[in-house]
Protein backbone atom coordinates (compact mmCIF):
# COMPACT_ATOMS: atom_id res chain seq x y z
CA UNK A 1 0.00 0.00 0.00
CA UNK A 2 1.30 3.35 -0.54
CA UNK A 3 3.03 5.32 1.93
CA UNK A 4 1.02 7.62 3.24
CA UNK A 5 3.91 10.25 3.76
CA UNK A 6 5.18 9.77 -0.15
CA UNK A 7 3.13 13.06 -0.97
CA UNK A 8 5.90 14.98 1.15
CA UNK A 9 8.51 17.45 -0.13
CA UNK A 10 12.28 16.44 -0.18
CA UNK A 11 12.73 19.13 3.13
CA UNK A 12 9.56 18.19 4.76
CA UNK A 13 11.49 14.47 5.37
CA UNK A 14 14.69 15.33 6.28
CA UNK A 15 13.76 17.69 9.05
CA UNK A 16 11.39 15.18 10.90
CA UNK A 17 13.29 12.51 12.77
CA UNK A 18 10.72 9.91 12.33
CA UNK A 19 10.75 10.40 8.70
CA UNK A 20 14.60 10.67 8.53
CA UNK A 21 14.64 7.43 10.39
CA UNK A 22 12.16 5.71 8.39
CA UNK A 23 14.49 6.59 5.08
CA UNK A 24 17.63 5.26 6.41
CA UNK A 25 15.81 2.12 7.18
CA UNK A 26 14.09 2.04 4.02
CA UNK A 27 17.73 2.64 2.36
CA UNK A 28 19.10 0.08 4.32
CA UNK A 29 16.70 -2.46 2.76
CA UNK A 30 17.18 -1.78 -0.44
CA UNK A 31 13.33 -0.67 -1.68
CA UNK A 32 14.08 0.89 -4.77
CA UNK A 33 10.19 1.59 -4.77
CA UNK A 34 10.61 4.96 -2.69
CA UNK A 35 8.99 7.96 -4.63
CA UNK A 36 11.36 10.87 -6.04
CA UNK A 37 11.13 13.00 -2.97
CA UNK A 38 12.50 10.17 -0.96
CA UNK A 39 15.25 9.44 -3.24
CA UNK A 40 16.14 12.96 -3.31
CA UNK A 41 15.73 13.33 0.66
CA UNK A 42 18.39 10.20 0.36
CA UNK A 43 21.10 11.93 -1.60
CA UNK A 44 21.03 14.58 0.50
CA UNK A 45 20.91 12.56 3.35
CA UNK A 46 24.59 10.88 2.28
CA UNK A 47 26.00 14.18 2.16
CA UNK A 48 25.44 15.45 5.88
CA UNK A 49 25.57 12.05 7.15
CA UNK A 50 28.90 12.62 9.29
CA UNK A 51 26.74 14.80 11.35
CA UNK A 52 24.15 12.44 11.76
CA UNK A 53 22.08 12.08 14.94
CA UNK A 54 19.37 14.03 16.45
CA UNK A 55 19.72 18.00 15.19
CA UNK A 56 18.81 20.91 17.84
CA UNK A 57 16.25 23.72 16.59
CA UNK A 58 18.88 26.12 15.30
CA UNK A 59 20.56 22.99 13.05
CA UNK A 60 17.69 22.26 11.90
CA UNK A 61 16.57 25.51 10.92
CA UNK A 62 20.37 25.71 8.79
CA UNK A 63 19.96 22.19 7.76
CA UNK A 64 16.12 23.18 5.95
CA UNK A 65 18.41 26.16 4.43
CA UNK A 66 20.87 24.25 2.86
CA UNK A 67 18.30 21.34 1.42
CA UNK A 68 16.30 24.43 0.06
CA UNK A 69 19.37 25.61 -1.68
CA UNK A 70 19.90 21.94 -2.45
CA UNK A 71 16.67 21.38 -3.70
CA UNK A 72 16.18 25.05 -5.71
CA UNK A 73 19.18 23.98 -7.35
CA UNK A 74 17.90 20.75 -8.07
CA UNK A 75 15.12 22.10 -9.72
CA UNK A 76 16.96 24.32 -12.03
CA UNK A 77 19.71 21.66 -13.38
CA UNK A 78 15.50 20.09 -13.85
CA UNK A 79 14.35 23.07 -15.74
CA UNK A 80 17.87 23.16 -18.11
CA UNK A 81 17.66 20.22 -18.78
CA UNK A 82 13.90 20.20 -19.92
CA UNK A 83 14.75 23.32 -21.72
CA UNK A 84 17.38 21.43 -23.47
CA UNK A 85 15.59 18.95 -24.72
CA UNK A 86 12.76 20.78 -25.89
CA UNK A 87 15.20 22.63 -27.74
CA UNK A 88 17.08 19.94 -28.84
CA UNK A 89 13.10 18.63 -30.33
CA UNK A 90 12.58 21.89 -31.49
CA UNK A 91 15.52 21.66 -33.57
CA UNK A 92 15.18 18.25 -35.23
CA UNK A 93 11.25 19.37 -36.23
CA UNK A 94 13.03 22.54 -37.99
CA UNK A 95 15.74 20.10 -39.43
CA UNK A 96 12.88 17.77 -40.39
CA UNK A 97 10.84 20.93 -42.24
CA UNK A 98 14.27 22.31 -43.76
CA UNK A 99 14.98 19.20 -45.65
CA UNK A 100 11.38 18.48 -46.68
CA UNK A 101 11.05 21.93 -47.73
CA UNK A 102 14.27 21.62 -49.44
CA UNK A 103 14.23 18.18 -51.29
CA UNK A 104 15.06 18.49 -54.94
CA UNK A 105 11.75 17.48 -57.24
CA UNK A 106 11.87 14.74 -59.07
CA UNK A 107 11.97 16.99 -62.23
CA UNK A 108 15.00 18.61 -61.16
CA UNK A 109 16.97 15.71 -60.40
CA UNK A 110 15.37 14.76 -64.08
CA UNK A 111 16.91 17.62 -66.07
CA UNK A 112 20.27 17.33 -64.16
CA UNK A 113 20.21 13.69 -65.42
CA UNK A 114 20.12 15.08 -69.14
CA UNK A 115 21.87 18.14 -69.53
CA UNK A 116 23.20 17.05 -72.46
CA UNK A 117 21.31 18.79 -74.91
CA UNK A 118 22.32 21.08 -77.83
CA UNK A 119 20.63 24.15 -78.77
CA UNK A 120 21.28 23.82 -82.22
CA UNK A 121 19.84 22.32 -85.45
CA UNK A 122 16.07 21.52 -85.10
CA UNK A 123 13.51 22.21 -82.60
CA UNK A 124 13.67 18.66 -80.98
CA UNK A 125 10.57 16.83 -78.52
CA UNK A 126 12.40 14.09 -76.90
CA UNK A 127 9.93 11.42 -75.16
CA UNK A 128 10.88 10.03 -72.25
CA UNK A 129 14.62 11.28 -71.93
CA UNK A 130 14.65 8.44 -75.06
CA UNK A 131 12.77 8.76 -78.48
CA UNK A 132 13.51 11.67 -80.59
CA UNK A 133 11.35 13.71 -82.81
CA UNK A 134 13.15 16.34 -85.57
CA UNK A 135 10.67 19.53 -85.71
CA UNK A 136 11.61 21.60 -89.01
CA UNK A 137 9.32 24.75 -88.68
CA UNK A 138 10.65 27.50 -87.43
CA UNK A 139 7.30 28.10 -85.56
CA UNK A 140 5.96 25.06 -84.56
CA UNK A 141 3.28 24.13 -82.52
CA UNK A 142 2.87 20.75 -80.21
CA UNK A 143 -0.24 19.77 -78.25
CA UNK A 144 -1.26 16.86 -76.11
CA UNK A 145 -4.07 15.07 -75.18
CA UNK A 146 -5.47 15.05 -71.49
CA UNK A 147 -4.18 11.62 -71.19
CA UNK A 148 -0.80 12.40 -72.54
CA UNK A 149 -0.81 9.79 -74.87
CA UNK A 150 -1.60 11.64 -78.19
CA UNK A 151 0.60 14.18 -79.32
CA UNK A 152 0.10 16.94 -82.66
CA UNK A 153 2.95 18.00 -84.05
CA UNK A 154 2.04 21.04 -86.45
CA UNK A 155 0.14 18.55 -88.67
CA UNK A 156 1.38 15.43 -87.48
CA UNK A 157 0.48 12.97 -84.85
CA UNK A 158 2.34 10.34 -82.93
CA UNK A 159 1.49 8.56 -79.86
CA UNK A 160 3.34 8.05 -76.44
CA UNK A 161 3.10 4.90 -73.70
CA UNK A 162 1.81 6.35 -70.74
CA UNK A 163 1.25 4.24 -67.57
CA UNK A 164 -0.86 5.11 -65.30
CA UNK A 165 1.36 4.87 -62.20
CA UNK A 166 4.59 6.07 -63.88
CA UNK A 167 5.47 9.69 -64.23
CA UNK A 168 6.91 10.31 -67.83
CA UNK A 169 8.59 13.12 -68.38
CA UNK A 170 9.21 14.54 -71.94
CA UNK A 171 11.58 17.63 -73.10
CA UNK A 172 11.41 20.13 -75.97
CA UNK A 173 14.72 21.62 -76.66
CA UNK A 174 14.21 25.18 -79.01
CA UNK A 175 17.28 26.11 -80.68
CA UNK A 176 18.32 29.86 -81.42
CA UNK A 177 16.74 31.48 -83.98
CA UNK A 178 12.93 29.01 -83.31
CA UNK A 179 10.26 29.15 -81.37
CA UNK A 180 7.45 26.82 -80.46
CA UNK A 181 4.28 26.81 -78.86
CA UNK A 182 3.23 23.82 -76.58
CA UNK A 183 -0.05 22.79 -74.65
CA UNK A 184 0.30 20.41 -72.15
CA UNK A 185 -2.26 18.06 -71.30
CA UNK A 186 -4.00 20.05 -68.77
CA UNK A 187 -4.43 22.80 -71.21
CA UNK A 188 -2.50 25.20 -70.35
CA UNK A 189 0.12 27.13 -72.79
CA UNK A 190 3.64 27.54 -73.03
CA UNK A 191 5.39 30.21 -75.29
CA UNK A 192 9.24 28.91 -75.50
CA UNK A 193 11.44 31.04 -77.05
CA UNK A 194 14.74 30.68 -78.70
CA UNK A 195 17.02 28.47 -76.64
CA UNK A 196 15.11 27.37 -74.52
CA UNK A 197 14.06 24.06 -73.23
CA UNK A 198 11.63 22.83 -71.24
CA UNK A 199 10.94 19.87 -69.29
CA UNK A 200 6.90 18.46 -68.49
CA UNK A 201 5.40 15.45 -67.60
CA UNK A 202 3.17 13.75 -70.50
CA UNK A 203 0.37 13.96 -67.75
CA UNK A 204 0.21 15.66 -64.74
CA UNK A 205 0.43 13.49 -61.78
CA UNK A 206 -3.11 14.32 -59.19
CA UNK A 207 -1.64 16.35 -56.96
CA UNK A 208 0.76 18.86 -58.37
CA UNK A 209 1.92 20.42 -61.59
CA UNK A 210 5.50 20.68 -62.23
CA UNK A 211 7.42 22.08 -65.32
CA UNK A 212 11.22 22.52 -65.42
CA UNK A 213 12.17 25.75 -67.85
CA UNK A 214 15.61 27.04 -69.02
CA UNK A 215 15.95 29.86 -70.87
CA UNK A 216 12.62 31.77 -71.23
CA UNK A 217 8.93 30.94 -72.07
CA UNK A 218 5.66 32.63 -71.66
CA UNK A 219 2.99 30.76 -69.30
CA UNK A 220 -0.85 30.77 -69.65
CA UNK A 221 -1.91 28.18 -66.58
CA UNK A 222 -5.05 26.56 -66.88
CA UNK A 223 -6.70 27.77 -63.36
CA UNK A 224 -6.96 25.11 -60.60
CA UNK A 225 -6.99 25.62 -56.74
CA UNK A 226 -6.52 22.09 -55.73
CA UNK A 227 -3.36 21.45 -58.48
CA UNK A 228 -0.74 24.49 -58.28
CA UNK A 229 1.59 25.11 -61.47
CA UNK A 230 5.16 25.32 -60.50
CA UNK A 231 7.51 26.78 -62.91
CA UNK A 232 11.31 25.22 -61.68
CA UNK A 233 14.69 26.48 -62.58
CA UNK A 234 17.83 26.24 -61.57
CA UNK A 235 17.70 29.62 -59.42
CA UNK A 236 14.30 30.23 -58.40
CA UNK A 237 10.64 28.18 -58.43
CA UNK A 238 7.32 30.34 -59.59
CA UNK A 239 4.26 28.49 -57.79
CA UNK A 240 0.70 29.91 -59.55
CA UNK A 241 -3.09 28.84 -59.49
CA UNK A 242 -4.13 30.32 -62.73
CA UNK A 243 -2.16 32.92 -64.42
CA UNK A 244 -0.15 34.62 -67.16
CA UNK A 245 3.55 35.12 -66.89
CA UNK A 246 7.21 35.45 -68.42
CA UNK A 247 10.09 33.39 -66.27
CA UNK A 248 13.39 33.98 -68.06
CA UNK A 249 16.50 32.09 -66.78
CA UNK A 250 19.19 31.61 -69.62
CA UNK A 251 21.72 30.01 -67.95
CA UNK A 252 24.25 33.20 -69.65
CA UNK A 253 22.53 35.11 -67.63
CA UNK A 254 23.58 36.91 -64.80
CA UNK A 255 20.13 37.15 -63.42
CA UNK A 256 16.74 35.37 -63.93
CA UNK A 257 13.40 36.98 -64.18
CA UNK A 258 9.77 36.58 -63.77
CA UNK A 259 7.05 39.29 -64.96
CA UNK A 260 3.87 38.88 -64.18
CA UNK A 261 0.91 39.88 -66.36
CA UNK A 262 -2.34 38.23 -64.92
CA UNK A 263 -3.22 36.73 -61.42
CA UNK A 264 -0.97 36.40 -58.82
CA UNK A 265 2.20 33.86 -58.15
CA UNK A 266 4.79 32.99 -55.87
CA UNK A 267 8.24 33.12 -56.09
CA UNK A 268 10.49 31.11 -54.00
CA UNK A 269 14.25 31.20 -54.07
CA UNK A 270 17.36 30.81 -52.47
CA UNK A 271 18.33 33.28 -49.67
CA UNK A 272 20.98 34.21 -47.33
CA UNK A 273 18.80 32.57 -44.57
CA UNK A 274 20.05 29.21 -43.21
CA UNK A 275 16.91 27.96 -42.64
CA UNK A 276 14.41 27.86 -46.03
CA UNK A 277 14.17 29.17 -49.16
CA UNK A 278 12.47 32.87 -49.03
CA UNK A 279 9.05 33.67 -50.85
CA UNK A 280 7.92 37.08 -52.64
CA UNK A 281 4.37 37.38 -53.29
CA UNK A 282 4.17 38.97 -56.89
CA UNK A 283 1.01 41.42 -58.04
CA UNK A 284 0.10 41.99 -61.92
CA UNK A 285 2.65 44.73 -63.82
CA UNK A 286 5.36 43.02 -61.03
CA UNK A 287 9.00 42.26 -62.43
CA UNK A 288 11.12 40.52 -59.94
CA UNK A 289 15.07 40.14 -60.71
CA UNK A 290 16.66 37.67 -58.91
CA UNK A 291 20.73 37.76 -58.51
CA UNK A 292 22.32 34.23 -57.74
CA UNK A 293 25.71 35.92 -56.09
CA UNK A 294 24.07 38.08 -53.77
CA UNK A 295 20.85 36.02 -53.22
CA UNK A 296 18.54 38.71 -53.59
CA UNK A 297 15.37 39.84 -55.55
CA UNK A 298 14.42 43.21 -57.05
CA UNK A 299 11.00 44.02 -57.31
CA UNK A 300 9.56 46.68 -59.79
CA UNK A 301 6.23 47.84 -61.56
CA UNK A 302 7.36 47.39 -65.47
CA UNK A 303 5.20 47.64 -68.47
CA UNK A 304 4.80 44.30 -68.85
CA UNK A 305 4.33 43.80 -72.72
CA UNK A 306 8.34 44.67 -73.10
CA UNK A 307 8.82 41.34 -72.11
CA UNK A 308 6.15 39.29 -73.33
CA UNK A 309 5.52 40.82 -76.76
CA UNK A 310 8.04 38.48 -78.58
CA UNK A 311 4.49 35.54 -78.31
CA UNK A 312 3.10 38.14 -80.88
CA UNK A 313 6.55 38.33 -83.41
CA UNK A 314 7.95 41.60 -81.93
CA UNK A 315 9.75 43.69 -79.42
CA UNK A 316 8.88 46.53 -78.13
CA UNK A 317 12.00 48.29 -76.29
CA UNK A 318 11.81 51.28 -74.36
CA UNK A 319 15.02 53.05 -73.36
CA UNK A 320 16.82 49.76 -73.49
CA UNK A 321 20.78 49.43 -74.05
CA UNK A 322 21.98 48.43 -77.22
CA UNK A 323 23.55 45.80 -75.88
CA UNK A 324 20.59 44.19 -74.49
CA UNK A 325 18.89 44.59 -77.34
CA UNK A 326 21.81 42.81 -79.74
CA UNK A 327 21.57 39.79 -76.83
CA UNK A 328 18.08 39.10 -77.01
CA UNK A 329 17.88 39.74 -81.37
CA UNK A 330 21.02 37.28 -81.41
CA UNK A 331 18.65 34.46 -79.30
CA UNK A 332 16.05 35.05 -81.45
CA UNK A 333 17.23 34.96 -85.13
CA UNK A 334 20.43 33.14 -83.96
CA UNK A 335 23.23 35.23 -85.73
CA UNK A 336 26.02 36.46 -84.32
CA UNK A 337 26.53 39.99 -83.85
CA UNK A 338 29.67 42.31 -83.61
CA UNK A 339 29.78 46.12 -82.18
CA UNK A 340 33.03 47.80 -83.77
CA UNK A 341 32.93 50.26 -81.33
CA UNK A 342 32.22 49.20 -77.85
CA UNK A 343 30.74 52.63 -76.94
CA UNK A 344 27.87 52.08 -79.15
CA UNK A 345 26.62 49.10 -76.40
CA UNK A 346 25.56 52.35 -74.13
CA UNK A 347 23.38 53.60 -76.72
CA UNK A 348 19.64 53.22 -75.76
CA UNK A 349 16.32 52.74 -78.12
CA UNK A 350 12.69 53.06 -77.62
CA UNK A 351 10.05 51.35 -80.24
CA UNK A 352 8.78 48.14 -81.62
CA UNK A 353 10.87 45.93 -84.36
CA UNK A 354 8.89 43.63 -86.59
CA UNK A 355 9.99 40.21 -85.96
CA UNK A 356 8.51 39.10 -89.13
CA UNK A 357 11.69 41.16 -91.00
CA UNK A 358 15.41 39.16 -91.01
CA UNK A 359 17.70 40.46 -88.43
CA UNK A 360 19.13 42.37 -90.62
CA UNK A 361 16.43 44.09 -91.58
CA UNK A 362 15.53 45.06 -87.28
CA UNK A 363 19.00 46.28 -87.27
CA UNK A 364 19.35 48.89 -89.85
CA UNK A 365 16.52 50.60 -88.10
CA UNK A 366 18.22 50.87 -85.03
CA UNK A 367 21.69 51.47 -86.72
CA UNK A 368 19.60 54.55 -88.56
CA UNK A 369 18.33 56.34 -85.41
CA UNK A 370 21.96 56.03 -83.17
CA UNK A 371 23.92 56.64 -86.37
CA UNK A 372 25.45 53.54 -87.31
CA UNK A 373 25.47 51.55 -90.34
CA UNK A 374 25.00 47.56 -90.58
CA UNK A 375 27.10 44.75 -92.98
CA UNK A 376 27.31 41.41 -93.11
CA UNK A 377 31.15 40.17 -93.02
CA UNK A 378 31.36 36.28 -93.47
CA UNK A 379 28.64 35.31 -90.72
CA UNK A 380 28.68 37.95 -88.59
CA UNK A 381 26.09 40.80 -88.75
CA UNK A 382 28.71 44.08 -87.55
CA UNK A 383 27.64 47.44 -86.51
CA UNK A 384 29.87 50.66 -86.96
CA UNK A 385 29.47 53.82 -85.86
CA UNK A 386 29.60 56.39 -88.30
Amino acid sequence: MKNKNWGKKAEDILTDDFLTEELQNMNQSRNLLIGDEYKLANDILDTVSENSGTFDHSQKELLGKRITHTINAAKRRTLIIRISTAAVFLLLIGLTTFLTMNKEPEISIFARNNQSVPLTGNTRLILSGKEEIQINSDQSKIAYAGNGKEIQIDSSRVQQVVEDDKMVYNTVVVPYGKRTQITLSDNSSVWLNSGSKLIYPARFATDKREVYLEGEAIFEVSHNKERPFHVITHDVEVKVLGTVFDVCAYKDDKTASTILESGSVELKYNSNSMISQSKVTMVPGMMAVYDPNEKTVKRTQVNTKLYTSWREGYFIFERQSLGEILKKISRYYNVSIQLNDQSLADETFTGPLDLRNSATQVLEIIAELINAKVEKVDNKIVITRI
